[in-house]
C-alpha cells in the first residue's frame, strides 16, 4: 500500500509539502506538480476517513438500523443513502438486530472514529449519555430534549387505519403490534386506532410482540405458532359475533405474515378477515401495495433526517418533527368500497 512517505521520497519533498498539497496549504506551484505526478505515478489513494478524523470532519454518517429483513427498513436505507449523497456524505450501515450491547457498540465506535454524526433507528434501551456531544438523529423514537426526534405522523396512521377498515364494514377490529420497552412514536399507531375505535363505538382489541419474534417468524416456527395462537383467540366459534373482521397490523411485514396464518386456517382475506398494515410496501417493478396500508413518507422522513442532521453538525440543535404525514393505499387485503356501497 502506497503511503505519503512514499508520495514524499518519489517527488522528492518532506512528508509535509505532502501533507500541504493533500490538504490545500500553502506550497509553491513547482512543488505542488512534483507531488501531484508523484501521486498520479504512484496510484496514492487518501485515507478519508484518516483525514478526516484529524480535521475532526470525515463525511461518514453512521446509520443504525434494527435489520434489513423489514423491507421498510431497506427503503429507508436507500432514502437515506441518496439524502446523504446530496450533501457529500457517506453511509456506515450498522445492524444491530434490534440488540441493546450492539447499538452501545456502534455509537461507542462512531463516537471513538469521530464520523460527522448517527441517524438511528433504535429501539432498545441505551444509556443517553453515550451519545452526548454528537450529532444524533432519531427516527421514531424519542431521546432526551437535545436529540431531534424525526417520523410520520403515527397518530394519524392509526386513526386512518381504523376509518378505513370502519368503511368497509369491519366492526370488530384488533390492533396487532410491535411492542418496544422505550419512548417510540410507532406506539401512537395505536392510540390513533382505539381513540378512532372509541369514538365511533367499534370493538377493539390489541396484541403485542416484539420486533425479534417478528423477524425471526421466517426462521423459527415457534414464532409462526405464538401468532397463529394470537389469531386463533379472536376467531375461536366461541366468539361468535364478536369474532374480528379487520386487523391493523405495525407493519406491512406483519401483515404478511398474518395474512399466511389467516388463510391457512381457512379464513379469506379480504372477504372473512380485513388487513390494513403500515409502511406502503410495494410489489417491485409494478408499483401496485402488497397488502393494504398506512404508507410512510419515507423519501421525506429521509429527508428531514438528514436536514436534522446537518443543523446538528452545524448548530448543535435541531426541532423534533413528527407529524410528516401519511395516506391509506388500497391494496388486495380489504375489500373496494364500490362493493360495500352497493
Amino acid at each position: 500500500m502506497v503511503t505519503i512517505k512514499d508520495v514524499a521520497r518519489d517527488a522528492g519533498v518532506s512528508v509535509g509539502t505532502v501533507s500541504n498539497v493533500l490538504n490545500g496549504g500553502r506550497v509553491s506551484e513547482a512543488r505542488r506538480k512534483l507531488v501531484e505526478a508523484s501521486i498520479e505515478k504512484l496510484g496514492y489513494q487518501v485515507n478519508t476517513l484518516a483525514k478526516g478524523m484529524r480535521m475532526q470532519k470525515t463525511d461518514y454518517v453512521v446509520v443504525i438500523l434494527p435489520n434489513l429483513i423489514n423491507p421498510y427498513f431497506a427503503l429507508l436505507l436507500d432514502a437515506l443513502e441518496s439524502e446523504l449523497s446530496a450533501v457529500g456524505k457517506q453511509v456506515l450501515l450498522c445492524l444491530s438486530g434490534d440488540d441493546a450491547e450492539r447499538e452501545v457498540a456502534f455509537m461507542d465506535m462512531a463516537k471513538q472514529n469521530k464520523v460527522d454524526g448517527i441517524i438511528g433507528v433504535t429501539y432498545s434501551k441505551v444509556e443517553e449519555e453515550r451519545i452526548e456531544n454528537m450529532a444524533f438523529v432519531s427516527i421514531d423514537r424519542h431521546y432526551k430534549s437535545h436529540i431531534p426526534c424525526v417520523a410520520g405522523d403515527n397518530w394519524q396512521g392509526g386513526w386512518l387505519a381504523a376509518e378505513n377498515l370502519h368503511k368497509r364494514g369491519a366492526t370488530n377490529l384488533l390492533c396487532f403490534m410491535t411492542m418496544s420497552s422505550v419512548d417510540s412514536e410507532v406506539r401512537k399507531r395505536r392510540v390513533g386506532f382505539t381513540e378512532y375505535c372509541m369514538e365511533h363505538d367499534l370493538s377493539c382489541n390489541s396484541v403485542e410482540m416484539s420486533e425479534k419474534q417478528i423477524v425471526s417468524v421466517y426462521e423459527s416456527y415457534g414464532s409462526r405458532k405464538l401468532i397463529n395462537n394470537m389469531l386463533r383467540a379472536y376467531i375461536s366459534p366461541s366468539m361468535g359475533e364478536h369474532s374480528i373482521d379487520g386487523i391493523f397490523t405495525s407493519s406491512d411485514h406483519l401483515a404478511m405474515i398474518v395474512q399466511e396464518e389467516l388463510e391457512e386456517m381457512g379464513k379469506r382475506v379480504p372477504e372473512d378477515i380485513q388487513i390494513i398494515g403500515y409502511d406502503g410496501l410495494q410489489f417491485l417493478n409494478q408499483g401496485k401495495p402488497i397488502v393494504s396500508s398506512i404508507a410512510q413518507p419515507v423519501h421525506e422522513i429521509a429527508k428531514q433526517a438528514v436536514k436534522s442532521l446537518t443543523e446538528m453538525i452545524e448548530n448543535g440543535k435541531a426541532e423534533d418533527v413528527t407529524n410528516i404525514p401519511v395516506m391509506f393505499h388500497e391494496g388486495p387485503t380489504t375489500k373496494p368500497l364500490e362493493t360495500i356501497s352497493e
